[in-house]
């Protein structure tokens, strides 16, 4: 099962079928857009969560924060 975070109205997952992705959609779901490919920097998303407008990532390789809506990601301790 797809986890989906919210901010604002963009709705941000890790779609099932290829966990190094993440997609997003700002029309309440009915289409999905790829934000980020994946990377070997960050591997495979466990988790997502927000604290306003930063995302974070529970990943294969560590943990990551997003100040980008989940476009770009940096490695946080």
């Amino acid at each position: 099962m797809s986890q989906v975070i919210y901010i604002g109205i963009l709705l941000i997952k890790i779609p099932a079928e290829n966990r190094f992705q993440l997609i997003s959609s700002d029309n309440a779901g009915i289409s999905w857009q790829i934000i980020f490919d994946g990377s070997n920097e960050t591997g495979e998303f466990f988790e997502l969560g927000t604290k306003g407008k930063i995302v974070f990532a529970k990943t294969s390789n560590g943990k990551f924060r997003s100040v980008t809506e989940g476009r770009t990601w940096t490695k946080i301790r």
